[in-house]
């Protein structure tokens, strides 16, 4: 999310078209490259839910007026929702007097995180956004086919879900979206780093891996505390010495819950 910061001006729906074709791009290199692209429909579906989860959660930042707020309110749903699919749907192995209170731990220290939510029903696009994102992976885990063949078609699903998108959306608006070059560059970037980074997302919740989904999934969501440290390092977010001893706290307890859900597969 580095580029909306950076640029305030350049808007998410651009940021999300650039992004998936540097998705795109990038996962076909690593496709080519390892002679693994096969043409997956369980890929297209899960790059075409994991773009409606996105939407909504771009929809909810503009609709709800709380950018961190609907970013949390999200990603706790998303964390509860697969846990509680790996748990209960795919039967995972977890030692839950560590990893109910994990949870709790996890969720406690994001709503320190976020503004009083106020009323849910007008919040509701972050929740489904976060809900989506918690469930999109089950097509995968139920196909349970190899993390580099489904990848291709994962990252084809999302590129043409998300140009659709923005095609209809400037269709409805009767004007482009604005692609400033530095913008668009670093957008394409990111999404090239969302690739890799979420091959280490689908090793750890597959079947053969490490952790699977009630765990896995629910780690991978701290990558929140590299988006915290970036606001303060680079954004000079929280300013003040009271924000800031709240955000410790509530990272804290982020952590805790974090390395309390990892002793759970021990």
């Amino acid at each position: 999310m580095v580029p909306l910061k950076a640029w305030s001006k350049f808007s998410s729906w651009a940021y999300l078209s650039c992004m998936a074709l540097g998705m795109f791009v990038g996962q076909l290199c690593i496709s080519f490259a390892t002679d693994s692209f096969r043409f997956l429909p369980v890929g297209l579906l899960c790059g075409f839910l994991w773009v409606c989860a996105g939407a909504f959660c771009f929809w909810a930042v503009k609709a709800e007026q709380d950018l961190t707020g609907a970013g949390v309110r999200s990603m706790g749903v998303s964390i509860l929702a697969s846990f509680v699919t790996g748990v209960l749907i795919f039967s995972e192995s977890t030692l839950l007097y560590f990893s109910i209170p994990a949870i709790l731990l996890l969720l406690f220290g994001l709503s320190k995180l976020a503004p009083p939510q106020g009323n849910v029903f007008r919040n509701w696009r972050s929740l489904l956004g976060g809900l989506i994102f918690g469930l999109f992976l089950i097509p995968y885990k139920l196909a349970n086919v190899p993390i580099l063949e489904f990848m291709g078609s994962f990252a084809l699903g999302i590129f043409v879900s998300a140009e659709l998108l923005v095609a209809i959306l400037s269709i409805k608006r009767r004007a482009l979206f604005e692609y400033g070059l530095a913008p668009s560059v670093a957008s394409m970037f990111m999404g090239v780093l969302w690739v890799i980074g979420q091959h280490g997302c689908f090793w750890a919740i597959d079947s053969r891996g490490a952790l699977g989904y009630a765990v896995g999934y629910p780690l991978t969501q701290l990558n929140l505390l590299v988006n915290l440290l970036w606001g303060v390092v680079v954004f000079h977010e929280y300013p003040t010495k009271p924000e800031r001893i709240k955000l410790a706290i509530a990272v804290s307890v982020i952590i805790c819950g974090g390395a309390l859900l990892a002793l759970s597969k021990m």
